[in-house]
């Protein structure tokens, strides 16, 4: 056999191989297109702000070692006063002292600056109960205690709270100090308090406006 009719036969030989193996190999697959998963939203619940200070119910405020709402010890008296409402009263007699009257009757509300200057800061803020205290009215701590909290309830909450005596009458007190003022829970007529304070000062003074 010729070498030429040798080279030919293998040549037909590997081209039928290279045909017989394009026809069994697996068809090249389409591209597809995925489509994006959407992120799984989160079930927690959205923190929730605390509800605005409500200016004409002082019931809604809280009473801080820093003051009672929005009228805070050491602010400014004119500016505090002009943000209130015209409910709140204040004249020329004692031009220190702002107050307020619940419409029921059944607790005030007062703030006084230092009698010092006229610009001189907030040095107390008051909700005073009328006699007879109605228990729960007024503004209150985040605990619930306020006008007509018992002695025990409030030392159930501030175990250190200190007793002391009202320089006039027969009332008494108990305090908890915070940084650099003191909230006073004040009893005059019984078990149930009469008065939260909260002041720059030693004590609840006797009059406000005096």
């Amino acid at each position: 056999m010729s070498r030429r009719r040798t080279a030919f036969m293998m040549a037909a030989a590997f081209g039928a191989l290279m045909l017989a193996g394009c026809a069994t190999a697996s068809p090249v697959p389409e591209a597809t297109t995925t489509e994006p998963v959407p992120s799984p939203t989160s079930s927690a619940p959205s923190p929730t702000s605390e509800p605005p200070v409500d200016l004409e119910d002082p019931s809604t405020w809280t009473v801080t070692e820093t003051g009672i709402g929005p009228i805070e010890a050491g602010g400014d008296f004119t500016a505090t006063l002009s943000e209130l409402p015209e409910s709140w009263m204040n004249d020329d007699n004692c031009s220190w002292t702002a107050w307020w009257n619940a419409e029921d009757q059944s607790y005030s509300m007062n703030f006084v600056r230092g009698t010092e200057s006229d610009d001189a800061p907030i040095v107390l803020a008051s909700a005073s109960a009328a006699d007879p205290v109605t228990p729960g009215v007024g503004p209150r701590t985040t605990e619930g205690l306020g006008i007509g909290s018992t002695r025990d309830e409030v030392r159930a909450q501030y175990p250190d709270a200190a007793e002391g005596e009202a320089p006039i009458g027969d009332g008494t007190w108990l305090s908890v100090p915070g940084d650099g003022t003191t909230i006073f829970f004040e009893y005059y007529t019984g078990d149930q308090a009469n008065a939260v304070t909260v002041t720059t000062l030693d004590e609840p003074p006797y009059e406000m406006c005096g």
